[in-house]
């Protein structure tokens, strides 16, 4: 929590430095996330995100902008009547998104990027129970992200990116098994991925 903190002390402080080379102000919106790797597969988990931005402007057409956000990702089990015995993720996230821009006019940009994250806290579920044992998580992780903003206003604009973590979330090899106990192997040795999409609400100071 104290490398969090001086995170947010140092962007609000940014965003005080030079303010009229800068622009900042706030995100909130939704992540709609599934884990590639997990044997599910549907993106049904949906949680909160949220936070600041904060960008500056480096040529005609390109500008440089950092976001930190708290992000909720997971897995959810697809709603169906039948019982379905599967392992669901909760987790929180802070992201740290370090963005190139490409301003294509006054209201469309598009955006590309890595996003350092910090895992905060994260749960397993198993048919409605929570578990205490399952291969450890990494408490850092690293996540390719792409996107892009539309201004539909001087300072309101909606904003959507893709994100795909580069790195598994677990660390070490986790053995993954789906419903009919089948082992598999996801792309670079055993792992689970976040595959998540963003959509945010954004206002510019």
């Amino acid at each position: 929590m104290r490398k969090i903190a001086i995170f947010i002390g140092l962007f609000l402080l940014a965003i005080g430095l030079n303010a009229q080379e800068y622009n900042a102000g706030v995100l909130f919106g939704a992540s709609i996330s599934q884990v590639d790797g997990d044997g599910m597969g549907g993106f049904h988990f949906i949680g909160p995100q949220g936070g600041l931005f904060i960008n500056r402007q480096i040529s005609k057409q390109s500008a440089l902008q950092g976001e930190l956000l708290f992000v909720y990702k997971g897995s959810g089990i697809e709603s169906k009547p039948e019982t379905d015995f599967r392992v669901e993720i909760t987790a929180s996230y802070v992201d740290l998104a370090i963005y190139y821009k490409y301003l294509y006019s006054e209201r469309i940009n598009a955006k590309i990027g890595l996003v350092p994250s910090i895992n905060i806290s994260h749960k397993e579920t198993f048919a409605g129970v929570e578990q205490t044992e399952y291969p450890e998580y990494r408490k850092f992780g690293l996540t390719f992200s792409v996107g892009g903003e539309y201004y539909f206003g001087e300072h309101w604009f909606f904003a959507a990116d893709w994100n795909y973590s580069l790195i598994s979330l677990r660390s070490g090899k986790a053995m993954i098994s789906d419903y009919n106990a089948l082992f598999f192997r996801f792309i670079w040795e055993d792992g689970e991925f976040y595959n998540y999409l963003k959509f945010s609400l954004g206002y510019k100071f």
